[in-house]
Protein backbone atom coordinates (compact mmCIF):
# COMPACT_ATOMS: atom_id res chain seq x y z
CA UNK A 1 0.00 0.00 0.00
CA UNK A 2 1.14 3.34 -0.43
CA UNK A 3 0.67 6.28 1.86
CA UNK A 4 -0.95 9.59 0.76
CA UNK A 5 1.00 12.61 1.20
CA UNK A 6 -1.13 15.25 3.45
CA UNK A 7 -0.09 18.84 2.56
CA UNK A 8 -1.78 21.52 5.18
CA UNK A 9 -4.75 22.70 4.81
CA UNK A 10 -3.50 26.53 4.10
CA UNK A 11 -1.86 25.23 1.18
CA UNK A 12 -4.08 22.72 -0.03
CA UNK A 13 -6.65 25.60 -0.41
CA UNK A 14 -4.27 27.75 -3.00
CA UNK A 15 -2.76 24.71 -4.45
CA UNK A 16 -5.34 24.79 -7.61
CA UNK A 17 -6.94 21.42 -9.51
CA UNK A 18 -4.09 18.61 -9.76
CA UNK A 19 -3.43 17.35 -13.60
CA UNK A 20 -5.18 14.42 -12.87
CA UNK A 21 -8.33 16.04 -11.40
CA UNK A 22 -8.09 18.04 -15.07
CA UNK A 23 -7.85 15.35 -16.63
CA UNK A 24 -10.70 12.89 -15.47
CA UNK A 25 -12.66 16.33 -16.27
CA UNK A 26 -12.12 16.46 -19.92
CA UNK A 27 -12.49 12.99 -20.74
CA UNK A 28 -15.82 13.11 -19.06
CA UNK A 29 -17.05 16.16 -21.14
CA UNK A 30 -15.44 14.54 -23.96
CA UNK A 31 -17.34 11.16 -23.33
CA UNK A 32 -20.81 13.42 -22.73
CA UNK A 33 -19.74 14.97 -26.42
CA UNK A 34 -19.06 11.55 -27.99
CA UNK A 35 -22.83 10.48 -27.07
CA UNK A 36 -23.74 12.31 -30.08
CA UNK A 37 -22.10 10.31 -31.96
CA UNK A 38 -24.24 7.06 -30.64
CA UNK A 39 -27.29 6.41 -32.95
CA UNK A 40 -31.08 7.46 -31.78
CA UNK A 41 -33.17 5.49 -29.71
CA UNK A 42 -34.34 7.62 -26.75
CA UNK A 43 -36.09 4.63 -24.88
CA UNK A 44 -35.47 4.31 -20.89
CA UNK A 45 -33.61 1.08 -21.59
CA UNK A 46 -31.02 2.65 -23.83
CA UNK A 47 -30.79 5.19 -22.01
CA UNK A 48 -29.72 3.61 -18.71
CA UNK A 49 -27.18 1.30 -20.67
CA UNK A 50 -25.54 4.44 -22.03
CA UNK A 51 -24.88 6.33 -18.65
CA UNK A 52 -23.88 3.24 -16.98
CA UNK A 53 -21.55 3.11 -19.94
CA UNK A 54 -20.50 6.69 -19.48
CA UNK A 55 -19.48 5.64 -15.58
CA UNK A 56 -17.58 3.08 -16.93
CA UNK A 57 -15.17 4.54 -19.48
CA UNK A 58 -14.79 7.74 -16.90
CA UNK A 59 -13.90 5.23 -14.11
CA UNK A 60 -11.23 3.34 -16.79
CA UNK A 61 -9.76 6.32 -17.28
CA UNK A 62 -9.10 7.63 -13.63
CA UNK A 63 -7.50 4.11 -13.38
CA UNK A 64 -5.29 4.37 -16.45
CA UNK A 65 -4.34 8.09 -14.91
CA UNK A 66 -4.11 6.79 -11.40
CA UNK A 67 -1.36 3.96 -12.56
CA UNK A 68 0.71 6.77 -14.51
CA UNK A 69 0.30 9.73 -12.00
CA UNK A 70 1.63 7.20 -8.57
CA UNK A 71 3.55 5.23 -10.98
CA UNK A 72 2.28 1.56 -9.43
CA UNK A 73 0.49 -1.55 -11.29
CA UNK A 74 -3.41 -1.56 -11.31
CA UNK A 75 -5.34 -4.46 -12.26
CA UNK A 76 -9.45 -4.62 -12.82
CA UNK A 77 -11.11 -7.90 -11.36
CA UNK A 78 -14.62 -8.26 -13.31
CA UNK A 79 -17.92 -10.43 -13.11
CA UNK A 80 -21.10 -10.01 -15.47
CA UNK A 81 -22.30 -8.06 -12.72
CA UNK A 82 -19.27 -5.84 -10.92
CA UNK A 83 -15.76 -5.09 -10.86
CA UNK A 84 -13.21 -4.82 -8.53
CA UNK A 85 -9.67 -3.03 -8.67
CA UNK A 86 -6.58 -4.28 -7.19
CA UNK A 87 -2.98 -3.08 -6.98
CA UNK A 88 -0.25 -5.27 -7.88
CA UNK A 89 1.99 -5.55 -4.61
CA UNK A 90 5.83 -6.64 -5.21
CA UNK A 91 6.83 -9.21 -2.41
CA UNK A 92 10.22 -8.47 -2.90
CA UNK A 93 10.06 -4.43 -2.51
CA UNK A 94 9.63 -3.85 1.59
CA UNK A 95 7.81 -0.83 0.55
CA UNK A 96 4.86 -3.10 -0.69
CA UNK A 97 4.88 -5.24 1.54
CA UNK A 98 4.95 -2.96 4.59
CA UNK A 99 2.32 -4.17 7.40
CA UNK A 100 1.42 -7.49 5.56
CA UNK A 101 1.17 -10.44 7.85
CA UNK A 102 2.76 -13.41 7.10
CA UNK A 103 -0.23 -15.14 5.90
CA UNK A 104 -1.08 -12.15 3.68
CA UNK A 105 2.67 -12.28 2.11
CA UNK A 106 2.08 -16.16 1.16
CA UNK A 107 -1.20 -15.32 -0.78
CA UNK A 108 0.54 -12.88 -2.36
CA UNK A 109 3.41 -14.96 -3.81
CA UNK A 110 0.70 -17.14 -5.54
CA UNK A 111 -1.06 -14.12 -6.92
CA UNK A 112 0.30 -10.51 -6.40
CA UNK A 113 -2.36 -8.50 -6.43
CA UNK A 114 -4.56 -7.08 -3.35
CA UNK A 115 -7.37 -5.10 -3.06
CA UNK A 116 -6.78 -1.31 -3.87
CA UNK A 117 -6.71 1.10 -1.13
CA UNK A 118 -6.28 4.52 -2.07
CA UNK A 119 -8.72 7.65 -3.72
CA UNK A 120 -10.77 6.16 -6.64
CA UNK A 121 -13.28 4.56 -6.25
CA UNK A 122 -12.12 0.59 -6.22
CA UNK A 123 -15.46 -0.81 -7.30
CA UNK A 124 -18.08 -0.56 -10.51
CA UNK A 125 -21.31 -2.34 -9.19
CA UNK A 126 -24.30 -2.29 -12.54
CA UNK A 127 -27.71 -2.30 -11.74
CA UNK A 128 -28.95 -6.00 -11.49
CA UNK A 129 -30.60 -5.32 -15.17
CA UNK A 130 -27.82 -5.08 -17.05
CA UNK A 131 -24.58 -7.67 -17.72
CA UNK A 132 -21.09 -7.16 -18.95
CA UNK A 133 -19.07 -9.52 -21.33
CA UNK A 134 -15.37 -9.00 -21.67
CA UNK A 135 -13.59 -10.16 -24.77
CA UNK A 136 -9.92 -10.69 -25.13
CA UNK A 137 -7.84 -11.28 -28.35
CA UNK A 138 -11.72 -11.17 -29.89
CA UNK A 139 -12.60 -14.40 -27.60
CA UNK A 140 -14.89 -14.44 -24.78
CA UNK A 141 -13.23 -13.89 -21.21
CA UNK A 142 -14.31 -16.63 -18.76
CA UNK A 143 -14.66 -14.70 -15.35
CA UNK A 144 -14.57 -17.74 -13.18
CA UNK A 145 -10.93 -17.98 -14.35
CA UNK A 146 -10.06 -14.80 -12.20
CA UNK A 147 -11.34 -16.50 -8.84
CA UNK A 148 -8.85 -18.93 -7.09
CA UNK A 149 -8.35 -20.19 -3.21
CA UNK A 150 -5.04 -18.04 -2.62
CA UNK A 151 -7.14 -14.38 -4.01
CA UNK A 152 -8.68 -12.79 -7.30
CA UNK A 153 -6.55 -11.65 -10.21
CA UNK A 154 -7.36 -9.18 -12.92
CA UNK A 155 -8.59 -9.22 -16.49
CA UNK A 156 -7.64 -5.78 -17.80
CA UNK A 157 -4.23 -4.51 -16.37
CA UNK A 158 -3.32 -0.70 -16.10
CA UNK A 159 0.63 -0.27 -16.21
CA UNK A 160 2.57 2.71 -14.79
CA UNK A 161 4.09 3.14 -18.51
CA UNK A 162 0.46 3.94 -19.24
CA UNK A 163 -0.07 0.71 -21.23
CA UNK A 164 -2.84 -1.51 -20.95
CA UNK A 165 -4.64 -4.64 -21.78
CA UNK A 166 -6.17 -5.00 -25.01
CA UNK A 167 -9.85 -5.71 -24.24
CA UNK A 168 -13.63 -4.79 -25.49
CA UNK A 169 -16.38 -4.93 -23.22
CA UNK A 170 -20.28 -5.32 -24.19
CA UNK A 171 -22.83 -3.93 -22.00
CA UNK A 172 -26.33 -5.78 -22.57
CA UNK A 173 -29.77 -4.42 -21.33
CA UNK A 174 -31.79 -7.61 -19.89
CA UNK A 175 -35.70 -5.83 -21.28
CA UNK A 176 -33.60 -4.67 -24.34
CA UNK A 177 -32.09 -7.12 -26.51
CA UNK A 178 -32.08 -4.72 -29.69
CA UNK A 179 -28.92 -3.16 -28.56
CA UNK A 180 -25.34 -3.49 -27.20
CA UNK A 181 -22.94 -1.05 -26.21
CA UNK A 182 -19.15 -1.48 -26.36
CA UNK A 183 -16.19 0.13 -24.87
CA UNK A 184 -12.91 -1.43 -26.22
CA UNK A 185 -9.41 0.07 -25.52
CA UNK A 186 -6.19 -0.65 -27.99
CA UNK A 187 -3.87 -0.80 -25.22
CA UNK A 188 -2.66 2.60 -25.88
CA UNK A 189 -5.50 5.32 -27.25
CA UNK A 190 -8.32 6.57 -25.34
CA UNK A 191 -11.23 4.15 -24.80
CA UNK A 192 -14.17 3.96 -27.20
CA UNK A 193 -17.59 3.91 -27.27
CA UNK A 194 -20.42 2.77 -29.38
CA UNK A 195 -23.67 1.48 -29.74
CA UNK A 196 -24.40 -1.68 -31.97
CA UNK A 197 -28.37 -1.71 -33.00
CA UNK A 198 -29.48 -4.90 -34.12
CA UNK A 199 -32.98 -5.54 -36.34
CA UNK A 200 -35.72 -6.31 -34.36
Amino acid sequence: MFNNVRMPSSYRAHSGFTLLEIMVVLTIIGLMLGMATLSGGGNEQKHEAKQQALKFVAQLSAYRDEAVFQNIDLGLAMDGQSTQLLKFFDIYNPKHIEGKTSEELSKLKDIPWDTYQGSLKASIELPEQLSMSLFIEDKEFDFAELISDDGVKPAIMFLSSDEYTPFKVAINHEYDESFSIFIEGDGFSRFQMNIEQYEE
